[in-house]
């Protein structure tokens, strides 16, 4: 009797696991879809902005193994060197940058046939409407922060006001641009990270 219950919960635990790892869909994370000024491959610009992207299972394991490839890979890009007291010479240092930039190059061209035209072009959009706000908030507050140099709480308080009035327009154009279908996994992704985030980090 007791050896026929242990088999069952074995059993049990068996099919609950498995049922746990088939119900776990790859995640996306936060991958550098997206591009500002001087930065080519910049992190989401708001929480949850990749869920907008409604990518499959596949695209997402693809896109996670394009990263490993070429800017995650040590071995292309140059192991980082933490030490200060090591002197790096200029030709390492050369060489180090170009490795770099030839790993983004490549992350470009993959992630680029990864997706789909339709994915390439909301990205494309998006990057261009996080511009257009950025130049309106800087063009906007530009003439308050210059007469309010010197004076600390001032600058501050414009500049906080630059980027609420820039993550409020920006929002009214993401809300423009995505779909009812993207809009509303934006929206449940940015609630989700957001939550994540407010939760207390336990210490290692």
């Amino acid at each position: 009797m007791f050896r026929r219950l242990s088999i069952l919960v074995i059993a049990s635990l068996c099919l609950a696991t498995l049922a746990e790892a088939q119900a776990k869909k790859p995640a996306i994370g936060n991958f550098p879809f997206w591009s500002v000024p001087k930065q080519e491959f910049a992190d989401q610009l708001v929480p949850g902005l990749n869920a907008a992207l409604l990518l499959s299972d596949e695209q997402i394991v693809k896109l996670q193994e394009a990263r490993r490839e070429t800017i995650d890979n040590e071995q292309l890009r140059g192991k980082k060197i933490k030490d200060p007291n090591v002197t790096v010479s200029d030709a390492e240092r050369e060489a180090r940058q170009k490795a770099t930039q030839e790993a983004y190059a490549n992350l470009r061209t993959k992630v680029s046939n990864i997706l789909t035209a339709e994915q390439r072009t909301l990205i494309e959009q998006i990057n261009a409407a996080h511009l257009e706000v950025s130049k309106a908030a800087a063009e906007e507050f530009a003439v308050q922060l210059t007469y309010a140099k010197g004076n600390d709480d001032l600058q501050k308080s414009l500049q906080q006001q630059k980027r609420d009035r820039h993550a409020t327009n920006f929002k009214s154009k993401l809300e423009g641009i995505l779909s009812p279908n993207q809009k509303a996994a934006w929206e449940k992704a940015a609630a989700e990270e957001l939550a994540n985030a407010a939760k207390p980090k336990l210490k290692k």
